[in-house]
């Protein structure tokens, strides 16, 4: 008799372990998209006499059925020194209409269904005795790869996508 009690006892844990699984499963997830090929061409924001300011956005979207938090998000550059000694290229990632000098990037709720867009602030800085349209003259592509990290139901996850800043989209910005 008691055999059968703990049975039975055991039987419907095991029912309930599985129906909470389907039930959170069908639950769905936030699942974050960055839309770098959407992104915009570069813009200059402000000339100085040894670097250039410009921008660009990337929108994002979130297409799970739950809502998800960036918590971070960031960029890297690739131009090293031994590519091409003559810039230094800065950068750093807001939301739109949240623009921060600080390199700090707040963290935002993405509703499922929804988006905004980031705004990748560029700081190119000419060295080697050159002026910045100099240094940007014969500048290489850069690749960039942007990074937003993630959050919904589940553990941390990184998003990483990357974009071309091509030469002549930066030539374009002194001329």
């Amino acid at each position: 008799m008691l055999m059968t009690i703990v049975g039975v006892l055991v039987g419907l844990f095991i029912l309930g372990v599985i129906i909470v699984g389907v039930y959170i499963s069908i639950q769905g997830d936030a699942v974050m998209r960055l839309l770098v090929k959407q992104r915009t061409k570069a813009v200059l924001d402000k000339v100085y006499a040894d670097r250039i300011d410009f921008s660009l956005e990337v929108p994002f979207d979130n297409v799970g059925k739950q809502e998800g938090t960036i918590l971070d998000a960031y960029m890297r550059i690739y131009l090293p020194q031994e590519q091409y000694s003559d810039v230094l290229l800065r950068g750093k990632v807001n939301r739109e209409g949240y623009l921060r000098e600080d390199d700090y990037f707040e963290a935002m709720l993405v509703p499922a269904g929804t988006g905004e867009k980031f705004v990748l602030r560029f700081e190119a800085y000419a060295k080697n005795g050159k002026s910045v349209e100099e240094a940007i003259e014969n500048i290489p592509d850069v690749d960039v790869a942007l990074f937003a990290d993630c959050r919904g139901r589940r553990e941390l996850y990184t998003v990483k996508e990357y974009f071309t800043l091509t030469a002549d989209e930066m030539r374009a910005l002194v001329k």
